[in-house]
């Protein structure tokens, strides 16, 4: 009895709840806050970094772990202001062979420089040469002590120790990683973990790599935030939500075929932004296909269009694609920084793409062969339409969470709350409401991809402690000359050709602890955006830079076999139009870059 009377107890409210499809937004939004405020603002999280002191033999190394002071250390040790470096560790004591620094500590000044954080504390200890004579002002049990010596002949200033043996076995190890990868021989995941697997090994044998810093090295917030959007596009793609939207665009511009051509890539970019890109590239192609087919023009340029339109969407906010999703929850933007700082230009390059779309390719495509024909195909899309069974209820609670999630996007940050806990809660908020479906959709959500990108922070990990990327940052810090505008040009640029070679996801994974640990990032943000312009221009360059371009030439392999193709969806017909685009947005950035370097 007591089981009957809570199912109908469920049941009732059940369908008061779906009758209140407003309510469900409003409800959505409230259990998203709750769940996102029990997470600590990573803001306020101690920002750890590994200043150091290192002799070339290893022995007398000068070495302490170092966290950023933040509000709540500065008034646990009564600082008067919100500034410095407190020592967290000092391993085996090494830091006071030179000078006696202790853990508790906290480093105010480095040759009379106020020291603003740990990064930038490393950054200002990088510049310190053998022989030169340096100093610290630090603050001990309320008292500031002067301390100061000479770095002997011997030792060099580093943050992580770089050394030529361990920099020649991680790019051995990343250069084979990335050849098997380029070379298709296994499935991408199984690339990515057997390279995971030697830079363990190797860091284990020479000492530059443990296993301790390898689970420090994992990132999980940008995979919370994947899976969180992965279940919204799942649920969309199961009840057929863009497929409905496509087919009904195609009525609606009577299959003209250039006007179609647009809104399928204009749609391509809305969708990008909200979504996973790979998740709506999924569906736009076989749709593409299916217009193609009906209306009698070359799918392949068409493809290739909304591939780099997926591009331009998906990293016009940091829920859109992988690498953006990595550097907001490494730099701490948010989904307004993205939507103010990428919004407009991302637009800009849509519509530039679009008219080089137009003219250099559509112009010329063939009109159908025949009114008759097209009269019919528009006849068979409606009919589609019609018998297509759409379950309006559930798509709008879908979209009306969806709709919540981005609000909380907008809004939580405010309130010191960060994306993970946003996209997580509201994808397993749908869950809950949508119970039944639940078991099925966690199945759907790629664990595998998920293993790939964990797989790919355990590479960079051992990039990062062998000392690989910072020999790499030295060098672009060498070439900027100290520049803050030529630095994140440059940086634009090394972004570019490293997704183009690499593909969008570990490349920002390489270059973001390059740019953390390089003392810029502590004033600017114009170098995160160099990067994310970098990598669109790198993943319009090559198909294997873009996130969807692999994936795309499954789906043209698998459902456009029985096209008559004038070419294949390849890298050199995809570079063939998309280098010319690569380079606009490389020349429209660096303006750009400049305009955001300026402006106060």
């Amino acid at each position: 009895m007591a089981l009957n009377i809570q199912k109908s107890f469920q049941e009732e409210g059940l369908k008061h709840f779906k009758s209140f499809p407003f309510m469900e937004a409003a409800i959505a939004l409230v259990v998203i806050i709750v769940l996102a405020a029990l997470f600590i603002d990573s803001r306020n999280m101690p920002t750890h970094t590994a200043p150091r002191l290192a002799q070339s033999g290893g022995t007398n190394a000068i070495e302490f772990d170092g966290i950023t002071v933040n509000p709540v250390i500065a008034k646990d040790f009564n600082l008067p202001q919100v500034a410095g470096v407190l020592v967290n560790d000092v391993p085996k004591g090494s830091a006071r062979r030179i000078f006696d620094i202790r853990r508790g500590d906290v480093i105010l000044k480095y040759n009379a420089v106020d020291v603003q954080s740990a990064s930038h504390l490393s950054y200002l200890m990088s510049q310190s040469k053998p022989g030169d004579k340096v100093s610290f002002i630090i603050a001990r049990n309320g008292q500031n002590l002067t301390m100061s010596d000479r770095i002997p002949v011997n030792a060099g200033v580093d943050l992580f120790g770089p050394s030529g043996r361990n920099i020649l076995v991680v790019l051995v190890i990343v250069a084979i990683t990335f050849t098997m990868l380029f070379l298709n021989l296994f499935n991408r995941t199984v690339c990515v973990t057997l390279g995971a697997v030697l830079m363990l090994l190797a860091g284990t044998a020479f000492g530059f790599y443990n296993q301790s810093e390898a689970f420090d090295a994992i990132r999980m917030s940008p995979i919370f935030i994947f899976m969180g959007m992965s279940i919204f596009a799942i649920f969309l793609d199961d009840l057929r939500f863009f497929e409905y939207v496509s087919k009904r665009i195609i009525v609606t511009l009577k299959a003209d075929t250039i006007k179609v051509i647009f809104a399928l890539c204009i749609m391509t970019f809305i969708a990008s932004a909200l979504v996973n890109n790979m998740s709506v590239i999924l569906v736009i192609i076989p749709i593409t296909i299916y217009a193609s087919k009906g209306m009698g023009f070359e799918p392949i340029p068409v493809v290739i269009a909304e591939i780099i339109a997926s591009v331009m969407g998906g990293n016009m906010t940091p829920i859109g694609d992988f690498s953006n999703m990595l550097m907001a929850s490494s730099a701490g933007l948010t989904f307004l920084d993205f939507l103010i700082v990428m919004g407009p230009i991302c637009c800009l390059f849509l519509a530039g793409f679009l008219w080089y779309l137009w003219f250099f390719e559509l112009r010329h495509e063939a009109r159908p062969s025949s009114a008759k024909l097209q009269k019919a195909f528009l006849q068979k899309m409606e009919q589609d339409i019609k018998t297509m069974k759409m379950d309006w209820p559930r798509i709008k609670r879908v979209l009306y969470i969806l709709g919540a999630v981005l609000l909380a996007f907008m809004i939580l940050p405010f309130f010191k709350v960060h994306l993970a806990p946003i996209a997580l809660g509201g994808g397993f908020l749908l869950l809950a409401i949508e119970n039944h479906k639940a078991k099925d959709v966690i199945k759907r959500i790629s664990l595998t991809d998920m293993l790939f990108f964990i797989a790919l922070f355990l590479i960079v990990g051992g990039a990062l402690y062998s000392g690989l990327l910072k020999v790499v940052s030295n060098a672009l810090i060498a070439m900027a000359m100290g520049d803050k505008i030529l630095y994140p040009i440059l940086l634009m640029l090394t972004m570019a050709v490293f997704t183009a070679v690499m593909n969008a996801g570990p490349a920002m994974a390489f270059l973001v602890p390059i740019v953390m640990h390089s003392g810029f990032a502590d004033f600017t943000d114009v170098v995160w955006w160099a990067l994310n312009l970098g990598s669109i221009a790198g993943a319009c360059a090559c198909i294997s830079g873009a996130s969807a371009g692999i994936i795309s030439q499954t789906l043209m392999e698998e459902l456009g076999n029985d096209l008559k193709h004038k070419e294949g969806l390849t890298f050199v017909s995809y570079a063939r139009r998309g280098l010319p685009v690569a380079g606009m947005i490389l020349l429209v950035s660096t303006v750009y870059i400049i305009f955001l370097s300026i402006i106060p």
